[in-house]
């Protein structure tokens, strides 16, 4: 960074060093200039190219000025950027001592990633940075702390969005990134940001280093780019200047351009100019007078009517006022659109209320920018509805627009991958090589076997192409193929050294990575292409928006920021306020294409405008005055200007000051006279003189103060102006009266500290003391109003005023040096602030002889001498006791004779109890009927307790340490209760949810239930299915058999003795019984209809038609022990079908044996088994130790393992088995 620190700021002179070929960054041409400068002109050590302001007027380049001129601006405002750049940089690198770099310092970042933004809502392209290490704050934190960290106070101070930042690598500069902030890569352990660069001529350099190190270091930029790259970018796309003929050709005896107004227009200036002493509200057609002196109605009419007008006003002459009026002119009686400028938002806030005033709708105007007041707040741009809608066509386009960006976005993100991700391979260099270095390609070709015959290297492995390619890049010859023609011919390739090899490598791998690199910026440039269509595309919403309006208010930063949306809106007049400082280059490119009318209203006898490079200065006297403005330039060239002559702020006593050094001609208006007098001070000028010494403050340096390597501070100074402002609040002036200034930025921060410091009451809250003192206002609605008391340099508080104004000069030093206080400008806008009261302290004998402004301030100091307003302290005067005076040289001297702002004397005025006398000294308030009584008075409760209190407190009707032991009991069985409640609440919850599970399971159990019956119910449909088919299938046989009877001859009988019976059992079935004919019932019929009958009764002697209730070919096949001779329900079947009535139990298996033949004693059994199973559920009983094996015994074929297998998923059923049920047989 050497380079940097020794790079001198200003160029020599001029044509014989002609601009171009310094740096990369150096042209003649200042459009092809990057605003930001690059790696190469930031290490360069040649000045940079600059001319004079005496150029523009140089008669022998009349025909090239406008082109001179638009030139010399960019470089001139370019110049005083990159000065600040340079300074920062060596403040971060500590190169300047005593100066601390207020900002980050990230050391060792490495290159991840490239970012667009999310799809939905796509960016301008950035890089991805991730630390090598995590940020001292994030240390130790859990993830969601670290998000939140940078919601915070702190956090969210760090890497601000659009941020300036200086990105080095390896201790180089090699950009300048802005910060997209995106908390979520942040909070990131370690964390991740997002720099964009734009076009930056320096990112391909940074791309190429990125490739080979992570040495990356990132610091914080305090400079304002936002400031100066609008006012650059702007200057680069004007081809011609607007008005070019008034602010560069105009010249003495030349008449100035007069408008071409419309007739309405045209005919209210006929009636101003003919009588200028008539009344513009009338005319303007508003509620109040208005009448203007001869002054106020000249600079009016040259406003309505010059192509340029230039209005000059001193201090409190109501410059804005004028400036307001112009604007309802114009906008009442033309079509004509206003860009209104001005330098500060505050500036601009102010002027557009003075619009207001003069009747201007709210509606007919709109503020650009994001600052505003209440009253300006409607007129900002987001908060105008929208007229504007796109058309089908206008959709379209942004549609593909968007569908373009992804495109391209996805395309540089895998340009980007591959970039990272690429290392110099054989294949690349040898692709480099066969276009860019053709004999090394050559020399590195293997020869081609005529006959066809494969070339082959140790262990029988095929030479490939890159062979001699590697062999060489590895330091060796070409072995086997040294005596091949094309290795031959390139003998001086072969015999390069080995290092004269690697650097040749080294330059091969540049030049391959710059092609990636082309590639990934190219790509960049080709999606920020699209995403500026799509950007240009909305804004036609904004210029549409901006064509309705009559006023356009901005400050001259946003003028040049949305300058292409206001030139699209074409406004004719430009009028800027406050154009004395404001720096040429900001007021000429707020000027478009349609600009006709350009009013500059200001004071070039107040500061100039504010620049950082104090060599560019008029003060400085290089001549390239940087920082007059327009507005100053024609002035002293004798442009037709007109003055403002009665001011309208400053009592006399204190206009007398600046009209004897600044304004000869300035008269005071008649309300600016017999104002009442500062209370508790003898004086209302009062330059209080001294003789303590300043000191340094190293960490802050003011660049106007002759380049002065730091502030200046003065302690003493400090200390006494907070005693000044806090003796003021106790006469009953507040935050609203008093304006603390002083010209040094050191000595505005001690004054903060000190402040901020105060634990006294009166500078904590100067609004409120006196109203809670006389008990008028209760302590916190005083701090939910309250308002800090107003600090400003000097500098910063120009077009602005206060009743009250407090001024710590801060020089005082044997050197007797004052700094930039020699500049009448400033002592101009320090003596002009104060509308009643204006004290000064500081060092006389030092600013009477300062080197430099000696004079000035010798003309000032005698005056105030003269007139008595030099003391050695502060003049106080008791206004209850007007004989009690004193001056107070101390800051001890306050408490001693004046401790409560009046004198030393006890008050004694008794308060409103009638008991005590007012504590205080003589102070300001007379009324003490409302005013607590502050003293003690002291009490005991029946318990014995104390109860002191406030005399002007009432008596307590409780005691507060009964109350509290009472609380505290109440607590205690409160805390009783609610546990007992908790514990009932708790059973309560723990029964609720047990009927619920007890329910839960009820129903399960009825859906089992349910189902079991289902099955049951499908069971008995299948098995009465089988026995239909079977009774059809005996029924088939009988038939078939009565057929086949009647095809033979008849037979007689056998005997009932010699023929034999089938007998049951013996695996046939038996014959169906025959039911009783009707007419001749039997008497030993059963209940359920059905008769006994041999089985020796034909089968054919029962009618088909007769019914029966149950037959054995209705049963299941069983074995019989004894023929059974009923079909009544036996005693194990009743009990059976009983249960299943009234019980609902559901045993399918169980059915089935049930409903076989016989085994009365096995069905009786069973049940006994399924009455100790539902015994033992019932009693929650386990079976795990019950046995329940059966053995069936019977003849074979009696139907045995038929009813084990039942048996068994009887078992299985009622849960008396666990596992599967395994059915075995023999047979």
């Amino acid at each position: 960074m050497a380079p940097i620190l020794s790079a001198p700021p200003i160029a020599a002179t001029q044509e014989a060093y002609p601009p171009g070929g310094r740096h990369d960054n150096d042209f003649a041409d200042f459009r092809k200039i990057s605003v930001l400068p690059t790696a190469q002109e930031v290490a360069s050590t040649a000045a940079p190219f600059l001319r004079t302001s005496d150029v523009i007027d140089d008669p022998s380049t009349e025909n090239l000025r406008e082109a001179i001129y638009l030139d010399n601006q960019f470089r001139l405002i370019r110049e005083d950027m990159i000065s600040e750049l340079r300074d920062e940089v060596q403040i971060a690198l500590g190169k300047q001592k005593g100066k601390k770099h207020r900002g980050f310092n990230v050391k060792g970042m490495r290159l991840v990633g490239v970012d667009m933004g999310p799809p939905e809502r796509r960016t301008q392209w950035g890089l991805i940075f991730e630390f090598l290490e995590d940020l001292p704050q994030l240390k130790g934190l859990s993830a969601e702390s670290r998000k939140a960290f940078f919601a915070k106070k702190d956090g969210s101070k760090m890497f601000k969005d659009q941020s300036l930042t200086c990105l080095l690598i390896d201790g180089e500069v090699v950009a300048f990134p802005s910060i997209r902030r995106d908390e979520s890569l942040l909070s990131q352990e370690p964390p991740q940001i997002i720099l964009t660069l734009g076009a930056q001529a320096s990112v391909k350099f940074m791309l190429l280093k990125a490739k080979s190190t992570n040495n990356f270091q990132l610091l914080h930029m305090n400079t304002a780019l936002f400031s100066f790259e609008p006012i650059l970018l702007t200057l680069k796309r004007m081809k011609e200047l607007p008005l070019v003929e008034e602010v560069l050709f105009w010249k003495d005896g030349k008449d100035v351009g007069m408008l071409s107004n419309p007739p309405l227009l045209r005919s209210r200036i006929s009636k101003l100019s003919a009588n200028p002493g008539l009344d513009v509200g009338a005319l303007l057609g508003l509620q109040k007078s208005i009448i203007l002196d001869k002054a106020q109605a000249k600079s009016l009419l040259s406003g309505l009517t010059q192509k340029l007008s230039i209005i000059q006003g001193p201090p409190g002459t109501g410059k804005s006022f004028i400036g307001a009026l112009l604007a309802k002119f114009i906008c009442d009686f033309s079509d004509q659109i206003i860009l209104v400028v001005c330098y500060t938002n505050h500036a601009l806030d102010q002027f557009l209320e003075e619009l207001l005033d003069v009747g201007i709708p709210e509606h007919e105007m709109v503020r650009l920018g994001g600052k505003s007041t209440s009253r300006t707040e409607p007129m900002l741009l987001r908060h105008q509805a929208r007229s504007h809608q796109f058309s089908r066509g206008d959709n379209t386009l942004i549609d593909q627009a968007k569908r373009d960006a992804g495109t391209r976005a996805d395309a540089l993100e895998h340009l980007f991958d591959q970039f990272l991700s690429s290392s110099l391979r054989n294949e690349d260099l040898w692709t480099h090589l066969e276009f860019e270095e053709r004999d090394y390609f050559e020399a590195f070709q293997i020869p081609k076997s005529d006959d066809g015959m494969r070339r082959v290297g140790k262990k029988g492995k095929e030479v490939d192409k890159y062979d001699l390619l590697k062999r060489w890049r590895a330091g060796g010859n070409a072995g086997a193929f040294s005596n091949e023609p094309n290795v031959l011919a390139a003998q001086t390739i072969w015999r390069l050294p080995k290092d004269e090899r690697k650097a040749l490598e080294e330059r091969w791998t540049q030049e391959i990575i710059m092609g990636q690199v082309d590639l990934v910026y190219d790509g960049a440039q080709r999606y920020d292409e699209t995403q500026d269509e799509l950007a240009a595309k909305f804004r036609e919403r904004n210029i549409a928006l901006l064509r309705e309006k009559r006023i356009i208010g901005c400050t001259t930063t946003a003028a040049a920021k949305y300058a292409s949306d206001i030139q699209e809106a074409g406004p004719q007049v430009v009028l800027v306020e406050e154009a004395g400082e404001i720096l040429e280059s900001h007021v000429i490119t707020a000027l478009g294409p349609s600009t006709r009318q350009l009013i500059l209203i200001g004071d070039h006898k107040q500061l100039r405008p504010k620049v950082n490079n104090y060599n560019l200065t008029v003060e400085k006297g290089d001549g390239y005055d940087l920082n007059r403005s327009l507005f100053e330039r024609l002035v002293i060239k004798g442009y037709p200007h007109h003055a403002l002559v009665a001011q309208h702020r400053m009592r006399p006593e204190i206009s007398a000051l600046i009209r004897a050094l600044t304004y000869p001609d300035l008269v005071d208006a008649p309300k600016t006279k017999n104002r009442d007098d500062i209370q508790g001070l003898q004086d209302n000028i009062i330059f209080i003189n001294h003789a303590h010494p300043e000191d340094n403050n190293a960490a802050i340096a003011d660049k106007r103060d002759l380049g002065a390597k730091s502030s200046k501070q003065n302690t003493f100074e400090a200390q006494m102006v907070l005693r000044v402002v806090r003796y003021l609040a106790q006469q009953g002036y507040g935050t609203r009266d008093i304006v603390v200034l002083t010209p040094y930025l050191g000595q505005l921060q001690t004054l903060r500290e000190q402040l901020q410091g105060e634990t006294d009451p009166v500078l904590n809250d100067l609004d409120s003391f006196e109203l809670i003192q006389a008990g008028l206002l209760q302590p916190g609605a005083a701090r939910a109003g309250k308002n800090p008391l107003r600090l400003a340099t000097i500098d910063n508080y120009q077009g602005e005023e206060s009743d009250i104004i407090v001024v710590s000069l801060t020089r005082s030093n044997a050197a007797n040096d004052i700094g930039f206080m020699f500049s009448p400008e400033r002592v101009n806008v320090l003596l002009s602030r104060a509308r009643n009261g204006l004290i000064m302290i500081g060092n006389s004998h030092t600013f009477t002889h300062a080197r430099k402004g000696r004079e000035l301030w010798t003309k000032l100091i005698t005056m105030l001498k003269h007139d008595g307003h030099i003391y050695d302290g502060l003049p106080v005067m008791c206004q209850q006791h007007p004989d009690r005076v004193a001056i107070i040289k101390t800051i001890a001297q306050f408490d001693d004779e004046c401790p409560d702002g009046g004198c030393s004397e006890s008050c004694g005025v008794k308060l409103n109890c009638g008991l005590h006398v007012c504590p205080s000294k003589c102070h300001r308030l007379q009324d003490h009927s409302k005013m607590p009584c502050p003293f003690t008075v002291p009490g005991r409760c029946v318990k014995g307790h104390d109860q002191s209190r406030k005399c002007s407190e009432p008596v307590p009707k409780t005691c507060r340490k009964c109350v509290k032991q009472a609380k505290e009991e109440a607590d205690r069985q409160a805390k009783e209760l609610a546990s007992q409640r908790k514990r009932d609440e708790e059973e309560a919850e723990h029964l609720r949810k047990m009927k619920e599970i007890e329910d839960q399971l009820a129903q399960q159990r009825e859906l089992l239930r349910y189902a079991r019956r289902r099955e049951d119910q499908a069971n008995e449909i299948r098995l009465k299915m089988e026995d239909l088919e079977n009774a059809k299938a005996a029924a088939e046989r009988a038939r078939q058999a009565k057929a086949d009877s009647s095809d033979r001859p008849a037979q007689t009988p056998p005997a009932s003795g010699g023929a034999s019976t089938p007998t049951p059992g013996a695996g046939t079935l038996p014959p169906p019984k025959p039911s009783p004919s009707t007419n001749s019932p039997d008497k030993n019929a059963n209940p359920s209809g059905s008769s006994s009958q041999s089985p020796s009764d034909p089968p054919n002697s029962t009618s088909p038609d007769t019914p029966f209730s149950l037959s054995p070919e209705q049963r299941r096949p069983s074995i019989y022990t004894s023929a059974p001779t009923t079909t009544e329900l036996s005693p194990a079947e009743r009990d059976w079908d009983y249960r299943k009535r009234t019980q609902g139990v559901l045993n399918p298996p169980l059915d089935i044996i049930m409903e076989m033949v016989g085994l009365e004693t096995v069905k009786t059994q069973l049940l006994g088994i399924l009455n100790k199973i539902d015994t033992a559920k019932r009693q929650n009983a386990s079976l795990k130790d019950e046995r329940f094996n059966i053995t069936f015994l019977g003849n074979p074929g009696t139907g045995k393992t038929t009813v084990a297998r039942q048996y068994g998923k009887f078992l299985s059923l009622v849960d008396a088995l666990s596992g599967t049920l395994d059915v075995r047989s023999a047979g």
